[in-house]
């Protein structure tokens, strides 16, 4: 069970890797948003090895290009290109040609239903689920114009009940929102100053953080003699993310509430930005330390 989380979701080849490692079967992938993208990329048959060649490739400039704007189209990002890049990873498989068992999960754009898919072309299906809206195109799939996965089910212990598996071990990337603005960052992140190069000046405020002169006071001073402190205002780009992760975190501890996992990972990666996805090597890193950590009690549940 693979949750959502951008960059830190590439936790997930970590946890894949030490459960590879110690030779424990898994007998289905269920995915949601990037836990979408590495389960099916892994169910299509490419081993961690490889998994971990590509990430190794990936830099701040490929992420840059990726995230080069593409106006009035519905979506921040060319869904071409992205699927053009997940296409290279599984090809044209379909779903129920695989030999392991596959699921992701999208939700319904004009519901905010989820919807499971298992059938159908694995690239248009990881589309679908990654989609985060705004930033990505809907994807018109199997009738209904599909987003994310991770606004309607980030981590889908639901799902995988519903498909009778037996044993769930549940990947969370989505760490609490505290831990991720623990410490406040007044630079930007090198991969959006690359893009802001790029683009006119009308864009640049989308990325960029903003200085506010604010009154400032301690409980016990009246408003007549605050101080006047100069504050970071977030940029647009940031209140976006964060506010996506405050609701995947709210909404799957709702979930967990009434379907629990057997097994749940929580890999330490809080303290890395939803786009940092060239710092892979450090993340898959933590997924690998966390199931170390499990594998005890993954083995004794066996």
């Amino acid at each position: 069970m693979l949750g959502s989380g951008g960059a830190r979701g590439l936790a997930h080849i970590g946890v894949l890797k030490a459960i590879e490692e110690y030779n424990i079967p898994i007998d289905m992938i269920i995915g949601t948003s990037v836990g979408a993208l590495i389960g099916g990329i892994y169910a299509s048959g490419m081993d961690v090895a490889s998994m971990e060649k590509i990430v190794r490739k990936v830099d701040k400039m490929m992420v840059a290009k990726i995230l080069m704007p593409k106006l009035f189209s519905g979506g921040f990002i060319d869904n071409r290109k992205v699927m053009d890049f997940i296409v290279k990873l599984v090809g044209d498989v379909k779903i129920e040609d695989m030999k392991m068992q596959f699921t992701t999960v999208a939700t319904d754009f004009i519901t905010g239903e989820e919807v499971i898919i298992n059938s159908g072309l694995l690239a248009e299906a990881i589309l679908a689920s990654i989609a985060i809206p705004t930033i990505f195109q809907p994807v018109f799939q199997h009738n209904h114009y599909l987003i994310d996965g991770g606004l309607s089910n980030p981590l889908p212990v639901s799902v995988a009940k519903k498909m009778g598996a037996q044993k769930i071990i549940a990947v969370n990337v989505s760490p609490n929102p505290k831990r991720i603005t623990k410490k406040h960052k007044k630079v930007k992140s090198e991969e959006i100053s690359l893009l802001i190069k790029k683009l006119p000046a009308l864009f640049t405020n989308l990325f960029n953080e903003s200085k506010q002169r604010l009154p400032f006071s301690d409980a016990d001073n009246k408003m007549e003699e605050c101080e006047i402190v100069r504050l970071y205002s977030p940029s647009i780009f940031n209140i976006f993310f964060q506010s996506i992760s405050i609701s995947t975190n709210n909404l799957m501890m709702q979930h967990l509430r009434h379907a629990k996992p057997d097994i749940l990972i929580s890999p330490n990666i809080g303290d890395y930005d939803l786009l940092e996805f060239y710092k892979g090597t450090e993340i898959i890193k933590r997924g690998y330390d966390a199931t170390l950590k499990s594998l005890k009690e993954i083995q004794l549940d066996r």
